[in-house]
């Protein structure tokens, strides 16, 4: 019999993942990423298979405040590595996206030639405006409560937010070796696919990395009550970085290889919390994503090690559809 409160989280995560994302959509200054994917979820630690749901809402401006969440529901309690369904409101404090190019006044009649900008002034017009050396970097701060998909356990988290989008490998040839290692393997992936040596990679080997220093505050932890008697605040680590490069051409679109790595630690973590391995946890996730007519959706296999918290460790394949609104 299926209880009341089952019904209510079926129902509750349906709604988050499409309600949530299309009500957001019609506001005035939505522009950020909004997607969903209906996923079926294998479970090696569980040994069965799972239908999901994967919902992703990102950075959309609510004032003077940026909103952003995501989280996995699995309709099967046994298959639940990604067991975390997060809520966060952000604010940037400073950022770096553009640098000026500073030139020496040649006297040349070009257009071309560089052109002096003084000292802590501006150009009037677009001017000489490159993407920096070093990539797009911001800091901020966040808010955001984090639950499992049950919502019986939760958590607040105040942090410190920082992120760098690395630049292209041709704009710094410093990272270009950087880049070089991690593409290794989807350079292998793209000759052995018969891949265009000249075919444009796009924005592809720009990894995203970002790191958070924050308080959480545990409202409702039952592991963790009933290993320390109590629920108290802690200081927590965490960092992640993702990329996607193209592996093949089909019907001439890429297919893209994405991968992601997420990484989270207790700091000064008490012995019994450690003992139990609750200290840190860690996800790995890798997914193809293939190309259709419609750029909006796409089709993907993925793989995925390790658990976030309120998470099972396990190692979970997942095949789905995958819908940007």
């Amino acid at each position: 019999m299926i209880s009341f409160k089952n019904s209510a989280r079926y129902g509750f995560a349906i709604l988050a993942a499409l309600g949530s994302a299309h009500g957001l959509a019609d506001t005035a200054d939505a522009a950020g990423h909004k997607s969903f994917e209906l996923v079926t979820l294998t479970s090696e630690e569980a040994g069965r298979t799972a239908l999901g749901v994967d919902f992703e809402i990102d950075r959309i401006e609510l004032g003077p405040v940026q909103f952003s969440a995501q989280g996995v529901y699995s309709f099967d309690d046994a298959v639940r590595s990604q067991d975390m369904l997060s809520f966060d409101f952000s604010r940037e404090f400073a950022s770096v996206q553009q640098c000026y190019q500073v030139g020496m006044d040649t006297g040349a009649d070009n257009d071309d030639a560089p052109v002096v900008i003084e000292p802590g002034t501006l150009p009037d017009g677009p001017g000489p405006v490159n993407s920096c050396p070093w990539g797009r970097w911001s800091f901020g701060g966040s808010a955001s409560h984090e639950t499992d998909q049950d919502f019986d356990d939760g958590q607040t988290v105040l942090a410190l937010t920082t992120a760098l989008e690395m630049p292209a490998a041709h704009d710094n040839a410093t990272f270009a070796q950087f880049y070089a290692l991690l593409d290794f393997v989807p350079g292998l992936l793209r000759a052995a696919s018969g891949y265009p040596a000249d075919h444009e990679l796009g924005s592809a080997l720009r990894p995203i990395v970002s790191l958070a220093l924050g308080e959480v505050d545990p409202q409702q932890d039952a592991q963790r009550e009933q290993l320390l008697g109590g629920l108290d605040r802690y200081y927590r680590a965490e960092g992640e970085i993702s990329l996607s490069t193209p592996v093949a051409l089909f019907d001439g679109k890429p297919v893209l290889l994405a991968y992601d790595y997420r990484y989270f630690r207790e700091l000064d973590a008490d012995a019994v919390i450690e003992g139990a391995n609750l200290h840190r946890s860690r996800l790995l996730q890798f997914s193809l994503r293939m190309p259709s007519a419609d750029d909006r959706g796409y089709a993907f296999v993925g793989y995925s090690s390790g658990r976030l918290p309120f998470g099972i460790e396990d190692e979970v394949l997942e095949v789905g559809w995958s819908y940007s609104l």
